[in-house]
């Protein structure tokens, strides 16, 4: 491949050169459970994981903007806000802050570790995110806040929880084949 590249340069078209390789590669990619495993967690980590966290930060946002006014989202039956609460619920806002910030965080760095194929740290980031969103959830309903946000996001995080072992155990099948492939030769 450098002969044939060293041509393409003396031809004056290394770039058109590198382009069929990458074009030839593109199509090879799909043709090897290894090619499919990395486009797949590629399309997981940039289709679910990312738009995930970009939802954990416009949540952390608007927590900024209702720290502004009144206390924020309270679940009352239109009696009006609880005003014994109102001063626990705005000093519980830096701790939903951070805590909305850490599940931001976590879910880049899960897809970060996907596309890297570390799975115990993929372990180890998915339980922190669960813990978050259960504490998150505990902390919202002490609180007596409005839990219609967390709503759409435990579905999400189910669905995100089987997406992640569904993609761990066909990582176990191709590793499987790709060494008993590898001990044939």
């Amino acid at each position: 491949m450098e002969a044939e590249f060293e041509a393409a340069v003396e031809d004056r078209r290394p770039l058109l050169f590198a382009l069929g390789c990458l074009f030839a590669a593109w199509r090879e990619i799909g043709k090897h459970s290894e090619g499919r495993l990395t486009l797949a967690n590629y399309a997981l980590a940039l289709g679910l994981l990312i738009p995930m966290a970009a939802l954990q930060f416009q949540q952390a946002v608007g927590f900024l903007f209702w720290a502004g006014g009144t206390p924020f989202a309270i679940s009352s039956d239109g009696d009006g806000p609880n005003l014994y609460l109102i001063w626990s619920q705005n000093s519980a806002i830096p701790v939903l802050l951070m805590t909305w910030l850490l599940l931001g965080m976590a879910h880049l760095c899960l897809a970060w570790m996907l596309v890297e194929g570390d799975w115990p740290r993929i372990v180890k980031c998915g339980t922190l995110i669960g813990a978050s969103m259960i504490t998150m959830s505990l902390f919202m309903s002490v609180l007596m806040l409005d839990l219609s946000s967390l709503k759409t996001q435990v579905v999400e995080l189910a669905i995100e929880f089987v997406a992640m072992v569904s993609m761990s155990r066909w990582h176990i099948r191709v590793l499987a084949g790709a060494s008993c492939d590898w001990l044939a030769r």
